[in-house]
């Protein structure tokens, strides 16, 4: 821990009066180490097996996203979520309410030891029903910190399905961007500020930034919310140049996968955009050293006026045990409250 007098000789005067802000990226340990709160995958296998009525089953959920808005706010995070709590994986609660879409069998989640549902394009794709509404709209009402939605971006949701019917990329992503615009639009009528795409796989395909970036205006299109997109598990470099240009107000990077992501940040002008940087690391328990994250906000300061800053996990702290992923998130806002 570093005394008051190192720590003012390491910031500099970029940092002077700073206001930094904190978030977390999307998802959370849906399960407790507080042994006195429900058990959600304990109430899960008992509702499959008749033993838990569905009503009784939601009660769980809602506690589960009360005690996860709970924890975030009192690790002293300014923008939290309801940790995704009633998902799966990033896509299929979205594809569910998509016609066009059948959920098919389990694939790896890119290079975690996790597996989702991969979603399977049938026939052409259109929008049923809101995914996330109602979900924010709760979590809304139980939190005294703005509620941020991530949803998957367009080109990400179009990767991790397989696609049976278009034959054509371009027109499966914008055909997925006119739904995620749908969701949008609800999101924002219901007063939600803070949107997120994820767009991981745009990393491992820097080729398609263009198309990316043209399904993600139409995303956003016509809303008037913090509009952010957020990327992880692979390098930036490739592709940031044209992200920092184009009418996206947030850029959110995983500055821990991939140390030369921190170097493409310092290589660009961000004009007026925020940036969220991804700093504590959210697939590995050992808890970060804070002269590190120090010395990295100060570098990023002396690219980007300190407060459009805001600190983060790297990705979703559904990786880590749940006292892990409490332990980062209070590291991370003591860490930010010491800067300001």
């Amino acid at each position: 821990m570093l005394d008051k007098a190192r720590l003012k000789n390491m910031l500099g005067v970029y940092l002077t009066g700073a206001n930094l802000k904190t978030t977390v990226v999307g998802n959370y340990p849906k399960i407790s180490t507080d042994k006195s709160v429900p058990n959600l995958r304990n109430s899960l296998n008992a509702w499959e097996q008749k033993k838990l009525t569905s009503a009784q089953l939601e009660q769980v959920y809602q506690q589960t996203i009360k005690r996860t808005l709970k924890e975030q706010i009192e690790a002293g995070i300014d923008v939290v979520t309801d940790g995704q709590i009633r998902w799966d994986d990033l896509v299929t609660p979205l594809a569910k309410n998509i016609d066009g879409f059948e959920i098919g069998g389990l694939i790896r989640f890119f290079n975690n030891n996790v597996y989702y549902r991969r979603p399977v394009v049938k026939s052409k794709l259109s929008f049923r029903n809101y995914s996330t509404v109602e979900q924010f709209k709760f979590a809304q009402a139980n939190s005294s910190k703005p509620v941020k939605i991530a949803l998957p971006g367009p080109f990400t949701f179009a990767q991790l399905s397989l696609d049976e019917h278009y034959g054509n990329l371009e027109e499966l992503v914008l055909d997925l961007a006119e739904m995620l615009h749908q969701e949008v639009v609800g999101l924002e009528k219901a007063g939600c500020l803070y949107i997120q795409l994820d767009e991981p796989s745009l990393c491992f395909h820097p080729d398609q930034t263009d198309l990316a970036l043209r399904a993600i205006r139409t995303v956003f299109e016509g809303v008037e919310v913090k509009r952010t997109l957020f990327f992880y598990f692979g390098k930036v470099e490739q592709f940031l140049l044209k992200v920092a240009q184009s009418e996206i107000d947030v850029v959110g990077l995983d500055l821990v996968s991939h140390k030369e992501n921190l170097e493409a940040v310092l290589s660009n002008a961000w004009n007026s955009k925020e940036l969220i940087l991804g700093c504590f690391d959210a697939r590995n328990t050992k808890l970060e050293r804070e002269e590190n994250i120090l010395k990295m906000v100060d570098k990023v300061s002396q690219q980007v006026s300190a407060d459009k800053i805001t600190l983060s996990t790297s990705c979703g702290l559904e990786f880590l045990p749940h006292e892990s992923a409490l332990k980062k998130l209070q590291l991370l806002s003591q860490i930010a409250r010491k800067i300001n």
